[in-house]
């Protein structure tokens, strides 16, 4: 029996299963068991990638991983310490030790906001997932709110909520560029849809614009150039004209009047030129704000 004093010097009797309550919950059974499924789940894909084999055989897994900074067994590996780690703690904590739960809600937190911004990022932004990766969220997200059930630590779910209503408020897509849109122009039968951001006082942009005119196959969204900054902002890219090509989900950014026309061209032919490299690296026809229109 514990004994404490209140603040008015009153004895309060503090009884064992008030810290029995949470070593003994089955939630933190479940925790463990959850995290050593993700642990194997893990070294199996760190064992595979040393053979250059995967658990993952989707192109989106390639995909997604392109835009880390580290490769895929690196990622395993680490996710697979974070499990095994995550498992013997609540294993601990079930057994009967209250030493390393605070460490253990440190880490569910840590991991639900990480897993939130990474399946934010292949939902809201690359409109794309990766199969191996949503296995691993699974585990770590069933795994972390459990914890946090177990715990009551509810707070925590409303600043994990916040992350994922704040991604998905700033997407990083061209959704907001079709609803920004001003005008549309459709014929015929087109097979791709187009979005041209444009200015304007941009003489390339009404050449563009034109030569669009032209078609008779097209679906074409016109966006103006101060309602797609952030777009061209998270690109890097610095003037207008930019054509969005979207054909079956595949998306391509061309920038610079030269660009955009050779491949308006080639849909006259029903042909798509492979544009030639020195043109993607050093887009010619473009006006910007820091310099003036290129001939």
């Amino acid at each position: 029996m514990l004994i404490d004093q209140n603040f008015l010097g009153k004895p309060i009797e503090m009884g064992r299963d008030f810290s029995s309550s949470k070593r003994k919950n089955p939630l933190f059974l479940l925790v463990s068991f959850l995290s050593f499924l993700g642990f194997f789940f893990c070294l199996a894909e760190v064992i595979l990638s040393a053979s250059g084999k995967s658990l993952c055989h989707a192109d989106t897994c390639e995909i997604v991983e392109s835009f880390s900074l580290f490769s895929r067994p690196v990622l395993a590996a680490l996710a697979a310490c974070y499990f095994f780690l995550q498992g013997l703690l609540s294993l601990r904590i079930w057994k009967g030790g209250l030493k390393g739960l605070g460490f253990l809600i440190f880490m569910a937190a840590t991991a639900l906001g990480v897993e939130s911004i990474l399946l934010g990022r292949q939902f809201f932004d690359y409109h794309l997932s990766c199969p191996f990766c949503l296995t691993v969220a699974a585990f770590t997200i069933s795994s972390g709110l459990l914890i946090l059930l177990a715990t009551r630590k509810f707070v925590v779910l409303g600043a994990i909520l916040g992350v994922i209503l704040a991604l998905s408020l700033t997407p990083l897509s061209i959704l907001p560029l079709s609803k920004a849109a001003t005008e549309r122009v459709y014929r015929g039968n087109p097979q791709e849809k187009l979005i041209l951001i444009y200015a304007q006082n941009c003489p390339h942009c009404h050449e563009v614009l034109s030569f669009c005119q032209q078609l008779s196959d097209i679906d074409l969204l016109l966006c103006p150039r101060n309602k797609a900054l952030a777009f061209m902002h998270s690109l890097d890219i610095k003037g207008v004209p930019i054509l969005i090509v979207d054909r079956n989900g595949k998306k391509e950014v061309l920038v610079g009047s030269k660009l955009i026309l050779s491949y308006l061209k080639g849909l006259t032919t029903k042909e798509l030129p492979l544009p030639p490299l020195e043109d993607l690296l050093t887009p010619e026809g473009i006006c910007s704000e820091t310099q003036k229109c290129e001939p």
